[in-house]
């Protein structure tokens, strides 16, 4: 007997919520360090910035390739575990790299290395569950729950903020690729020890996967542009909130605080949304609720509440980017046909990292000129999301999502 055939539902939900942490802990650690680590060795300002662009273009230019090969030969978590381990080398070689040319190459190399790893775990996920036909064999004990599997890497990512910070504090800045390239091969193992869910997450034969009446490929777009829309108007508060809130008089505690709202907001709602159940046009609605919250965001912010006010502001991240993300991911394993499905996932994130890269490069001179009022851009970005959503709910029929 196979090893994937005595996998009940709870175990391949554990090792997939073990894979999401694992993989969420190196950006939590990676996040709020790696920057600073760069300047301390030598990169400019400047140099960094482009550092920092640098993934959300890799991942343009290599998802739609990596979510193909996905949806032609499987082997995801194979894909997730070379990742990985190319992550613990990368980061070893940073710990003795000679000058800034050799930096900026192994940093290069970093990033492609880790441009399809959190995407993967959702490709993953939904070529396993395939919420819209048959749950896996043994599954029964465990229906599919998106929000239950993806809060543990929200989870992990705001555990890895806290423990490099700690890290740093027992340490030094000069350490921090140790903790990285020890996170990374956590990551390895736990890639390792998810082996068995390839088997479950063979590619479909595209003969068995004719576009059904229910799918159609315009509306697949309507759906990607929209998301990608509204999680890209969060660039602004994401790369110059915490400068703008130190310059209005925000103390460190209270930019720390307000940062971790944001992240607990999106951890609580991937907990209580729970198993989605109810006709299909209520992902739509997630968009809407989630578009709807993100225009509001940006227009509070745009005029410099207080404290009270910043602490809600981001408390509404739950919704702007969870909400938002949960409905895309449901409407994106409907929608296209099965043996496409995992581009569609690839597509989805390459047209929101290709536009959060345009409006990262935009963002700079725009804050420097307008300063808040620039959130008024990002309302209006988020507005266009938020009507091509309503656009998707007018034009959704009513299906009954299989969520369980």
């Amino acid at each position: 007997m196979s090893a994937v055939a005595v996998l009940t539902g709870r175990a391949i939900a554990a090792r997939l919520s073990l894979l999401y942490a694992a993989i969420f802990l190196i950006f939590g650690v990676q996040a709020p360090f790696l920057a600073v680590w760069l300047n301390s060795r030598g990169l400019s300002i400047d140099q960094i910035g482009l550092v920092l662009a640098a993934p959300r273009v890799l991942q343009f230019l290599m998802l739609p390739l990596l979510t193909r090969w996905a949806d032609r030969h499987g082997q995801i978590v194979r894909m997730l575990l070379a990742s990985a381990v190319a992550m613990a080398l990368l980061f070893s070689a940073l710990m003795i790299a000679p000058g800034a040319g050799a930096l900026l190459a192994l940093v290069g190399l970093l990033f492609c290395a880790q441009a399809g790893a959190m995407p993967l775990i959702d490709v993953l996920t939904f070529a396993i569950y395939r919420p819209y036909e048959a749950p896996p064999a043994g599954a029964a004990d465990a229906p599919f729950d998106y929000g239950g599997l993806r809060k543990w890497g929200s989870a992990a990512f705001i555990a890895g903020n806290l423990l490099g910070g700690l890290f740093l504090s027992l340490t030094s800045l000069a350490a921090i690729n140790i903790a990285l390239a020890w996170t990374a091969v956590l990551a390895a193992m736990a890639a390792l020890y998810a082996a068995p869910l390839d088997a479950l997450a063979r590619p479909a034969p595209p003969a068995a996967s004719a576009v059904a009446a229910g799918r159609r490929p315009a509306l697949l777009g309507i759906v990607i542009v929209a998301a990608a829309l509204i999680q890209a108007s969060h660039v602004l508060v994401l790369n110059f909130g915490a400068i703008h809130w130190t310059r209005t008089g925000h103390s460190d505690a209270f930019i720390g605080a307000a940062w971790a709202i944001g992240v607990g907001a999106e951890t609580l709602f991937f907990a209580l949304i729970g198993r989605w159940r109810g006709a299909s046009d209520r992902a739509a609605g997630l968009m809407i609720l989630g578009g709807a919250v993100a225009v509001a965001r940006w227009l509070a912010m745009a005029f410099d509440p207080g404290p009270l006010g910043l602490a809600l502001a981001q408390a509404g991240h739950g919704f702007s980017f969870a909400a938002t993300h949960v409905g895309t991911m449901l409407l994106i394993s409907q929608l296209p046909p099965a043996h496409m499905r995992a581009r569609a996932q690839g597509w989805m994130v390459a047209a929101n990292s290709g536009l959060s890269a345009v409006l990262i490069a935009l963002c700079g001179p725009l804050y420097g000129r307008f300063e808040e009022y620039a959130y008024l851009v990002m309302a209006g970005i988020a507005l266009a999301g938020l009507l091509l959503s309503l656009l998707i709910g007018a034009r959704r029929e009513p299906q009954t999502l299989a969520l369980s």
